[in-house]
């Protein structure tokens, strides 16, 4: 069997024999008056009338001179029949006679007008007046019978996996349905969908580790939301009652069969409303949802469980199902009891191992079993230290998740609207930011003074598509159109196109010219010691190179020895290193950040210690003139750079 290369040059000579012939393989204009499912369903009303249709060419079949061609457009497959005629083609229209029928082949889009007709065998079909070729594919489509199942191919190259898996073409039809659901729903109850930034000066909503960004108009770094809450209940203070958003949300993690860096969610606001009303609205709002787009509620071998999301859904209080599964007092917490469960049930959690860990993961162990669904409520604050409190019992809180099949599909809160409250687990969170935890939130002094302006009591709930995900029986790579993967290039696809891949390894990959443009100068304080210095520009380079994205700080991947041995490229920018007295990089200081240019500054105590909150101590307690600065690093233009820094000597 013709390998690609070899099929793919077969018809790039039909490709140079069409153009040859006057016919233009990549017409812009055409025009259907049918789908080919309405010429199949009305063919008692159609039968000898003049009809056009499109699509994608899946078989060809010529015996002598006739010919049968099976297109395929969204909505299925019809046949064309195509005999020979005398007619003349006009191959400035693009047209294609049956003595072309060589040049065709599978893939190739077509257009076809001729009489609706039911051949000798029955088949209803479209016999062929005018053919005109609409896109000439170069590569051939995998047929039914050869399949598409390599898991890496299929994701990588998800337009093929679609034309060739009906299943998975039918799995995106339903992931549009489902948040078209979700969107009618909230419509429906009175929301309106208000779409907030992706890009925001301080994320928050969730424990996660963000994504950062740089936009060059305004020099400054950015967060890609991690979720929605934030400015949608800035809206419910602005005074809207009612409020949502769909859209993707980012969190810089790993992936799992549950869990994707990028992925669509949702997320909604009500004022006026507290948990209890949230938990029957949402209720209604995924049984709906799901009737629309699986057509059930009832669902077989989810993750291992039958679901029934019909009847009423109870509500299970977190307390008692952890002291009636294991015995624990959640406001009482035994952590060796605690352990001992774990162990018992072949847990094992790496790192620092504390209470409010230890009964989250207790409490995983009582959800994986459980088929729910169910709401779980009244978590401990302990363990939810962002949700409202109950006023019945300040220990736990008014919080809901719906548990279904073993999982947690969505979230809620009675929403906390005390801007003293919420000021203090601000910064309760930003000191564990401060103290090395990625995932804790940040302080947003802007959303205290909004609740310091006044919000009303408000619910929130917010739910992923990995509820659709989990219905659909698939992963979460599998559940999107196009997963992230990590960026490879085949050698198949380097053979098919040496004319791009081997001037790349040429080049060494260069995949711009160099910028010498601008450069990093830092500054060091010329009293170090020679260890002192290497190990402050070391410390200021990683910052610098870590702060600017890899399109900017280099050219390519690597360099290429004699003998075909990569080397990784070095920084397109020059670092130029110099000489300073302390009080000078001090002064300098207030310049660059006057000039807005990207810089960083190495203090004694970062090499003193390598505790960050011991360093926050330190800092709470001396001024920034009391900070003794071993160096300075800057990055921007040559003119802006050099005039801070012209006066100063190379360190030699």
């Amino acid at each position: 069997m013709a390998n690609l290369k070899e099929l793919r040059d077969e018809r790039l000579r039909k490709l140079e024999d069409l153009k040859k012939l006057g016919i233009n393989p990549y017409p812009a204009s055409s025009r259907r008056t049918h789908n080919n499912v309405q010429i199949i369903d009305n063919f008692s009303q159609l039968e000898g009338k003049q009809v056009t249709v499109v699509g994608r060419i899946i078989s060809i079949r010529k015996f002598g001179k006739i010919a049968f061609v099976v297109i395929k457009d969204n909505t299925g497959e019809l046949q064309l029949f195509w005999k020979e005629k005398e007619d003349e083609v006009d191959t400035k229209n693009s047209e294609v006679g049956l003595e072309h029928i060589s040049l065709l082949d599978t893939g190739d889009f077509v257009q076809c007008e001729g009489e609706v007709i039911k051949t000798q065998t029955g088949e209803i079909s479209v016999e062929v007046a005018k053919l005109r070729l609409l896109t000439k594919s170069l590569r051939p489509m995998p047929n039914k019978q050869d399949g598409f199942t390599n898991k890496e191919e299929r994701l990588r190259r998800r337009y093929v996996d679609i034309n060739v898996n009906d299943d998975v073409k039918q799995r995106f039809i339903r992931r549009s349905k489902f948040w078209q659901a979700t969107r009618d729903f909230l419509n429906n109850e009175g929301f309106i969908e208000i779409n907030t930034p992706v890009l925001e000066h301080t994320t928050g909503g969730a424990d996660a580790n963000p994504f950062v960004t740089h936009m060059d108009a305004i020099d400054e770094d950015f967060y890609l939301r991690i979720s929605h809450e934030l400015p949608l209940k800035r809206l419910i203070g602005a005074g809207y009652e009612k409020v949502y958003d769909i859209g993707p949300r980012f969190r810089n993690e790993n992936y799992s069969d549950e869990h994707l860096p990028e992925h669509i969610a949702f997320e909604s606001y009500s004022a006026y409303q507290d948990y209890t009303e949230g938990m029957e609205l949402y209720e209604r709002m995924m049984k709906e949802v799901a009737l629309k787009t699986w057509g059930t509620l009832k669902f077989k071998n989810v993750h291992g469980f039958d679901i029934d999301l019909e009847p009423k859904w109870p509500v299970v209080r977190y307390p008692d199902i952890m002291k009636e599964k294991f015995g624990v007092d959640v406001f009482n917490p035994d952590l060796e009891q605690l352990k001992k469960i774990l162990s018992d049930h072949k847990v094992n959690l790496d790192g620092e191992i504390n209470t409010n860990r230890a009964m989250d993961s207790v409490w995983k162990i009582i959800r994986k079993e459980s088929a729910g669904p169910f709401w779980l409520i009244n978590e401990p604050l302990s363990i939810s230290p962002l949700a409202k409190q109950d006023p019945d019992d300040p220990r736990v809180t008014q919080r809901f998740h719906p548990v279904i099949a073993g999982s947690e599909l969505g979230n809620g809160y009675s929403e906390l609207n005390d801007p003293i409250d919420q000021l203090n687990r601000f910064l309760e969170q930003q000191e564990m930011r401060d103290a090395g935890d990625a995932e804790a939130q940040m302080l947003d002094i802007d959303f205290v003074e909004m609740l310091e302006y006044g919000m009303p009591p408000t619910c929130g709930y917010s739910y992923s598509e990995r509820y659709f995900w989990f219905f659909e029986g698939v992963t979460a790579r599998e559940g999107v159109p196009f997963p992230q993967l990590r960026s490879e290039v085949d050698d198949v696809t380097k053979s098919t196109y040496p004319e791009v891949y081997a001037a790349m390894d040429t080049k060494a990959h260069n995949s711009r010219p160099q910028d010498f443009g601008r450069r990093v100068v830092i500054l060091v304080n010329k009293e170090l010691e020679p260890w002192k210095m290497a190990n402050s520009v070391a410390h200021m380079s990683a910052y610098m190179g870590n702060q600017l994205s890899k399109d900017q700080f280099d050219t390519g991947d690597y360099f290429l020895t004699h003998d075909g041995q990569k080397l990784p490229r070095n920084s397109q920018y020059p670092i130029i290193i110099k000489r300073a007295e302390e009080k000078e990089l001090h002064k300098v200081l207030v310049k660059v950040r006057e000039s807005r240019l990207r810089h960083h500054v190495f203090i004694k105590e970062m090499q003193d210690t390598t505790n960050d909150q011991e360093i926050v101590d330190i800092l709470r307690r001396q001024t920034e003139k009391d900070t003794t600065f071993y160096g300075l690093a800057i990055f921007g233009d040559n003119d802006n750079v050099n005039r801070l820094t012209k006066n100063f000597q190379l360190y030699k």
